[in-house]
């Protein structure tokens, strides 16, 4: 009779008590993880402003002779041919 009153009352006060335990530390946790500061990678920062700097360069260059631009794209093209495989 005294286990299962103790069962009774004991056991659904344990799981209580580990629900809220539980329910504690992933609330903390996920405080601890919203207080931290998003990583950013700026490892190829470098890279772009030289890249764009260079863009820069050639558009001003392709802006100054428009008939070297002309050209060159004729003389670079050519035809592409598709063919088709199969039935």
């Amino acid at each position: 009779m005294a286990f299962s009153a103790i069962f009774g009352v004991g056991m659904p006060l344990a799981l209580t008590l580990g629900g809220l335990a539980a329910w504690r530390a992933t609330r903390t946790r996920d405080q601890r993880e919203a207080s931290k500061p998003d990583w950013k990678d700026d490892s190829l920062d470098d890279w772009r402003r030289e890249r764009d700097a260079q863009a820069e360069i050639e558009r001003a260059e392709r802006a100054a002779n428009p008939e070297r631009t002309a050209s060159a794209s004729e003389d670079e093209s050519e035809p592409v041919r598709h063919q088709r495989l199969g039935g």
